[in-house]
């Protein structure tokens, strides 16, 4: 039986709020455990888009110009959702912070 979307959200979030790490972040507005567990399952749908059908309609053929642009743009955009998410939530900081 596969897991809804808000079941597994509770599962998530009941885990991650047992994290010190994750849950040093939260404010009396945002519980950090909820915005990451809801950045885990964005990008979880994103990254499959991404693996199991952007990527392998490249290992097409027959792809056009305007096919193969589209595919690019397409993952792109997936992309961009998961910076988002990395950016989104402080737990992940340290990946964006400037490393000048």
């Amino acid at each position: 039986m596969k897991m809804e979307y808000i079941e597994k959200l509770r599962v998530i979030v009941k885990n991650l709020e047992k994290c010190k790490r994750v849950t040093k972040y939260s404010t009396p507005t945002e519980n950090q455990a909820d915005t990451l567990a809801n950045s885990f399952l964005d990008i979880e749908d994103a990254l499959g888009k991404i693996i199991n059908e952007q990527i392998p309609k490249l290992y097409l053929g027959e792809l056009d110009a305007n096919e193969v642009d589209d595919l690019i743009l397409d993952i792109g955009e997936e992309l961009r959702h998961l910076l988002y998410h990395i950016h989104d939530t402080k737990v992940y900081g340290y990946l964006t912070a400037d490393k000048a």
